[in-house]
């Protein structure tokens, strides 16, 4: 039973990247659909409505070519010293380097 489980989501994963790679505009590298660059305003100004407004973000960084980018998912606050932190789960922190985003998207 477990092993039929197994082999059902890898089946499930496996559609789903399929289906990214044909429909998607976007490029797509290893399953990941890559978001296109942000300008550095647009992405001060994204970061800013969701820390002010508390949203769930995706966050994408940026990669070197045919590399899939990171991404990461959680909400941003900032600290005392005014450092941007992911926090994914209570265990799982992140800080990010605001130069190294390529897109913020919020996650609903």
């Amino acid at each position: 039973m477990q092993n039929l489980n197994a082999t059902g989501a890898a089946l499930s994963d496996r559609v789903a990247t399929v289906y990214k790679e044909l429909f998607s505009s976007l490029p797509v590298i290893d399953g990941e659909v890559v978001q296109p660059q942000m300008p550095v305003t647009q992405l001060s100004y994204f970061i800013q409505q969701a820390l002010d407004r508390h949203y769930l973000v995706r966050l994408q960084f940026k990669s070197a070519p045919d590399v899939a980018p990171a991404t990461a998912i959680g909400h941003l606050k900032q600290d005392a010293a005014g450092h941007l932190i992911l926090k994914q789960t209570k265990q799982l922190t992140t800080i990010v380097a605001e130069n190294l985003l390529r897109s913020v998207q919020r996650v609903k």
